[in-house]
């Protein structure tokens, strides 16, 4: 016919229109002029509307194999006369008597040779696919081959390739993260750059490939799936539209699933107008294609090698975080640490071991001979390095010279006293290959000795801090300070029927993250005393806030017992249960002992009455007790309830106490604030000799919220006393403690 003379794709349902009904029931169809009144045009008017075509007369034929299977549909369109002018119209050339009974003959005796060409051409047009596909699959894997070991790059490239290859609009890579059971992928951005995205495993097109391992490939159009809702709401947002996807598993040479490719779009094979967000939710011409068998054969080789270079990356970049990893650690080591190659030259070195050579942090060293920098006093320390790298034996494979003099061969030339470690670099397999030497110093000079001991008690900052003072400064002070004591309740019986090694390992494990919640908050660890714990805050570097430190620490405390007695549980062993005192006031600290031991440590009556605190913390059923002066320095920021007025040993005039319950910054429950208020309440009438009303206060406590709030009872049996046998008219509410 006429037109334009540029051959395009058409595409529908196999069972609908006149073609279609040529397919389904393998019959001629014969529709004469005016095709336009048969009521089966209408898809064809639109067409010709498109085309600027007319169709007049038609006839469809299907083409058979051998076996009676259809073949194809030949439509022929307009039969035309016989002869007619050159400038003849169309409708001039039509032949109005349509397609005849001879037509149908000529092309039943046509159609054998028709069928051959056909298939030949199909066959042909097949192994052509195939072959462009395997060229471009082979491109792409040589590309992959050729890629970085850089994981983001590897990304990039397999995603570019993968949507080169199979002719799609957009590719996504997912790789799988198994520790939170997610799947990322780094999405690129419309300004050059990229952001992370994670969904979980089984969510979604991609989330459901990763979990079952298959392929899923999805034809257009994929708004027809039944879970396409998530992509039509995508879509609309970003002004996409999604028309057929492709997702295939990707595994690594051990066979394990790493991640999923994602391509969207198999762009159809023509020149088509590009996509109009504003035709949402039409689907564009240039889209309305779908991914085949083939793209998922090719997709799979693909894929193989992808997720070789995916891993291959992947080991680069853990290797890289590895090195970068160990140069932290050899950063952070107190100790100077060098390592060398088997010829003596300096692959790397930390700050410690410059500053211990005489140079800055700045300083390069690698490549200079290691025995060439180190210098022993007395020692022959190029000998020592030798035999190291030539390691035959233990002996000479690890090498230990305690207490040596160092003398420093850098800019400042001084001496330190240093314990001496020379190890070989083997192969694990074989200890006679030795790659080189690790050479590590330690300095034990007395400021060295001095921090190392300190650090046990306190911070690095505080200790370093505290080394800047002068020495006379703790000889003996004054100062004002916050006193923690802490105690572990029923200890004794807990322990009895333990190993000592299980008690050691027990105390080992507690002491550990108590002290690490007192350094948290800058506090000095003054002394253990058995199962206790003693420190300070404000001493020896003064503190504004020591009250309010101390505080925190004693939450910390709690908290840390709780994440402690969860791992003594999952180990099927006994919960530990502390208490906790605590009580700022004026004490006197400094070095005390005699020439042969002094420590550096606080007393006063400040000191002990924090100890009277933590053990009546027992008696009032409370974990954390703090006296009126920690209560006044911080009482805006904590949730606490007056418990009582008490006298203690030695002492005349009695202290308020008070529990800690938590810091208002954290919210309380409305049971426990009820708690309060009816203390309160019972604790004002209490002190204004009002026992029956005190006792009702109380009372409502144990029947309504806590039955076992123990200073509840304490003060109901107190009420009842006192209703029996009145206090003195001097009575101020104070309350004798027995105990110390």
């Amino acid at each position: 016919g006429e037109g334009n003379n540029t051959l395009g794709e058409l595409r529908f349902p196999a069972d609908q229109g006149i073609v279609g009904e040529v397919a389904t029931f393998k019959r001629v169809v014969n529709v004469p002029y005016d095709f336009y009144d048969d009521p089966r045009s209408n898809t064809a008017k639109k067409s010709d509307q498109k085309t600027g075509y007319r169709t007049y007369t038609l006839l469809a034929l299907p083409l058979l194999n051998r076996q009676g299977d259809l073949v194809a549909v030949v439509q022929l369109l307009n039969k035309v006369k016989n002869s007619y002018t050159q400038n003849a119209s169309l409708n001039e050339k039509i032949d109005q008597q349509g397609f005849t009974d001879e037509d149908q003959k000529l092309f039943r005796d046509f159609a054998p040779s028709m069928r051959l060409v056909l298939e030949s051409s199909k066959s042909l047009y097949r192994a052509t696919q195939r072959q462009r596909a395997a060229t471009a699959l082979i491109k792409a894997t040589e590309s992959l081959n050729l890629s970085s070991l850089d994981l983001d790059e590897t990304l990039k490239r397999v995603m570019d390739e993968a949507k080169t290859l199979m002719k799609a609009d957009r590719s996504t890579l997912w790789l799988i993260d198994r520790e939170r059971n997610e799947l990322w992928a780094q999405i690129p951005q419309a300004d050059g750059s990229s952001q992370e995205i994670r969904i979980p495993m089984g969510v979604g097109f991609a989330g459901k490939v990763a979990q079952s391992g298959e392929a899923l490939n999805i034809p257009f159009d994929l708004y027809d799936h039944p879970n396409s809702n998530n992509s039509k709401k995508v879509d609309q947002e970003s002004g996409y539209r999604t028309c057929s996807l492709l997702c295939m598993p990707v595994y690594n040479s051990n066979q394990e699933l790493i991640g999923v490719t994602q391509l969207v779009n198999k762009k159809k094979s023509g020149d088509f107008e590009p996509y109009n967000p504003n035709d949402w939710p039409k689907a564009p011409e240039c889209w309305k294609a779908s991914f085949n068998g083939i793209d998922e054969d090719y997709m799979k080789a693909f894929n193989i090698q992808a997720g070789v270079a995916i891993q291959r990356a992947k080991l680069f970049a853990t290797i890289k975080q590895q090195e970068q990893i160990q140069r932290d650690m050899l950063r952070s080591l107190s100790n100077g640490v060098i390592s060398t190659d088997k010829t003596g030259k300096i692959i790397a070195t930390n700050e410690s071991a410059k500053k211990l050579l005489g140079y800055y942090p700045g300083d390069s060293l690698e490549g200079l001979l290691v025995s060439q920098l180190i210098n022993i006093k007395g020692g022959n320390f190029a000998q020592w390095l030798q035999n190291a790298l030539t390691a035959k034996t233990e002996k000479d494979s690890r090498q230990y010279y305690p207490d040596q003099t160092l003398i420093s061969q850098g800019l400042e030339s001084t001496k330190h006293c240093v314990n001496l470690s020379i190890n070989s670099i083997a192969d694990a397999s074989d200890q006679t290959h030795v790659y080189g030497a690790l050479v590590v110093m330690d300095d034990i000079s007395d400021e060295k000795r001095l921090k190392t001991t300190m650090y046990r008690y306190m911070t690095q900052e505080l200790a370093e801090e505290l080394l800047k003072l002068d020495d006379h400064k703790l000889g003996g002070d004054r100062k004002e300070v916050s006193v923690l004591f802490s105690d572990i309740r029923g200890y004794t019986a807990l322990t009895e029927s333990l190993k000592a090694e299980d008690v050691v390992g027990m105390l080992n494990d507690y002491f550990e993250s108590m002290v690490d919640a007192i350094f948290e908050y800058k506090g000095t660890l003054d002394k253990y005393i058995g199962d206790a714990i003693m420190a300070v805050f404000g001493s020896p570097l003064p503190q504004e806030d020591h009250a309010w430190r101390a505080v925190q620490t004693a939450l910390e405390m709690r908290q840390r017992l709780k994440e402690f007695n969860q791992q003594r549980e999952e180990a099927n062993r006994k919960p530990l249960k502390i208490g906790i005192g605590i009580n700022s006031d004026s004490v006197i600290s400094g070095n005390m002992g005699s020439t042969k031991r002094m420590e550096f440590t606080s007393i006063g009556d400040g000191v002990n009455l924090g100890a009277r605190l933590e053990t009546a913390s027992k008696q009032y059923g409370c974990d954390i007790l703090i006296s009126e002066n920690t209560y006044r320095a911080c009482f805006d920021q904590i949730w606490a309830r007056e418990l009582d007025k008490v006298i203690v040993k030695g002492k005349t005039k009695p202290v308020s106490v008070y529990e800690l319950v938590g810091l208002k910054s954290e919210p309380i429950s409305e049971y426990k604030a009820r708690i309060i208020e009816h203390y309160y309440k019972g604790r004002q009438y209490y002190l204004q000799r009002q026992f029956a009303l005190a006792m009702g206060e109380f009372g409502t406590i144990l029947e309504k919220y806590d039955k076992h709030d123990q200073a509840s009872v304490l003060h109901l049996k107190r009420c009842q006393r006192f209703l029996q046998e009145p206090p003195n008219d001097d009575w101020d509410g104070g309350w004798k403690l027995l105990e110390k």
